[in-house]
Order: C-alpha cells, then structure tokens, then sequence
C-alpha cells in the first residue's frame, strides 16, 4: 500500500526559501500550476521585486492566477507553517545553504519534505544539516521558463517515498526528472553542461571566437532558440562563477582557475539577465532578433 508521504498534494501550500534568480523561477513555475506558493527571502523588497518578476514571465491570461498563488511571507515561521515542503533556494555556498537548512529544519513541522536547489554540491552534507537526512533531496533546475529538465540527487539516508515525492513534485510543476542515484559534484548532466561551458568560456578568452558566434554555431547544429553563452546569461554569471568555484575548491586543482573573461564581467556587475547585461544586452538580446543568425563579424551586436 503506497504511504500517503509518497504523494505531492498540489492542494497543499508549499514554502519556498531565497527569492533570488532561480528562487523566483522555481516560485513562478509553482504558482502557475495551481499550487499554494509561500515565498520568504530575509529581505522582503527582494521577495516582492522578484514576485514582481515572475509576473512578467507570464501571460496575461496567467498574470492574476500567479498572483493569486504567490504568497509573500514576512517571516520564515509563517512561510513554514503547515506546508508539506520546504524547499530552499539561497546561493551555493556550503556554510550559506547548511545554516538555512539547519534554520528551516528546526521550524518545519516533523514529517514535511526538504529540498535544496544546488547545482554542483552533493546531497549528504545538506541533508544532514536539514535535521531530517530521510525526508531530503537536492534539484537542480535549468530555467523552468524554457526547459523541462530538472535534475535529483539523493543520498543513501534518502527514503523510497521522498524519491518517489520529489518526482511527483517536479511532474506536477511540468518538470521532467532525472535521477543521480549516486553523489557527485555538479549530478549527471550538469557536469556535462560544466565541460561546454569551459570550454566556451576558454575561447572567448583567449580570442578565439566571440560569444555570439558560438551561440550562432551551436543554434544551427542543434536547432535551438539560444546558445551556451545566452545559457549562461540566463542562469547569472555570477552562479557560473560560484559553482566553478565548488568543483575547484573540491578537486583541488589551482590550475583549472575560472578564465578572466569570466571573472571579468562578475566584478563589472554584468551577471546576464538579472543585471540587463552579460554576454547580451537585455530585455532585447540580440539572439532573439530575426536575422541574428544571418548578420555577420561586420555587424553591431548589442
């Protein structure tokens, strides 16, 4: 007989902590399926900017319902209070994510899920900081607004039932999951996708190539709206460069240092979409224009 913890309840609210660029993803991709979406971030004008945000991803058909599903909690108590999953969303840094956990896992009501959205840190270290190792899992979404794929890891203290939760969750927010059931830095794919970016990363810098030309390549062989670097832009360069940090500070490599050009544009502020600059200028990047892939070196790109 299939436990009743098995299943997700799309008629129960759900908390989801950190409001930051994947946080308001993930809070989007909720709202707008129809589930009860508590939204909490220590500060509260970045919860409501990014509330904001999520509302222009939307259509305006869907504009009121989101709203409607999007719950601004002012403390972390009220956002926990009787949820079946908390599901927390604070940078990639280890200490960072095993203090919230650690918070949210003393407030949580016992039995309630937790998750983490990391895309290179391993399960076991965070699930132990949850206070219920069981219970817990780690996702990795790519941008909900445009992909499907959501990655899970878990640990060997992982339940059966909270595997089988954790899919049922990502199906009912439209994802599809793909399953790590062994621990490693950066799951399955993601460390796929780490391999590209590095070496895309190496030819901007040294001049090989410009980022709209390996963009342009790749859409062309792959048949894609968007490119590697636009990937990147999408995600923030500034978590490109934090989970680069993750994988070196694991392996110990001083050699596989993150390129200039990357640390470059971090420490301008240009971190892609979030900040209306990266490797494109937005909210009218230059990949989504008709001819983009028809324009050629002598061509202005902005």
């Amino acid at each position: 007989m299939e436990d009743k913890l098995r299943a997700f309840d799309k008629s129960a609210p759900i908390a989801n902590v950190g409001m930051g660029v994947m946080g308001a993803k993930v809070a989007w991709a909720c709202a707008r399926t129809g589930i009860t979406t508590r939204v909490f971030d220590t500060d509260v004008a970045k919860a409501h900017a990014a509330k904001e945000t999520a509302l222009t991803w939307s259509t305006d058909k869907e504009k009121d319902f989101i709203a409607e599903n999007l719950h601004i909690c002012g403390t972390l108590e009220s956002a926990l209070e009787g949820v079946q999953l908390a599901f927390e969303n604070v940078p990639e840094r280890l200490e960072l994510k095993t203090d919230v956990l650690a918070e949210i896992g003393r407030i949580l009501a016992p039995g309630a899920y937790m998750g983490t959205n990391a895309s290179a840190l391993t399960c076991s270290p965070l699930a132990a900081a949850s206070g219920r190792p069981d219970l817990f899992f780690n996702l990795n979404f790519a941008d909900p607004r445009t992909s499907r794929l959501v990655e899970l890891m878990t640990c060997e203290a992982t339940l059966e039932e909270t595997v089988i939760f954790a899919k049922n969750w990502a199906r009912a927010i439209g994802m599809i999951p793909i399953w790590s059931r062994k621990e490693q830095l950066g799951y399955s794919f993601n460390r796929l996708w780490r391999v590209i970016k590095a070496e895309v990363l190496r030819q901007i810098d040294q001049g090989v190539t410009t980022p709209h030309d390996i963009d342009r390549a790749w859409m062309m062989a792959f048949g894609t709206t968007f490119g590697p670097c636009a990937l990147m832009d999408k995600v923030g360069l500034h978590s490109v460069l934090a989970v680069e940090k993750i994988y070196i500070d694991a392996s110990g490599d001083v050699e596989g240092q993150p390129p200039q050009t990357l640390l470059d544009y971090v420490e301008r502020g240009d971190l892609g979409e979030v900040s209306g600059k990266g490797f494109y200028d937005y909210p009218s990047p230059a990949y989504e224009r008709d001819n983009f892939m028809e324009e050629t070196d002598d061509d202005a790109f902005s």
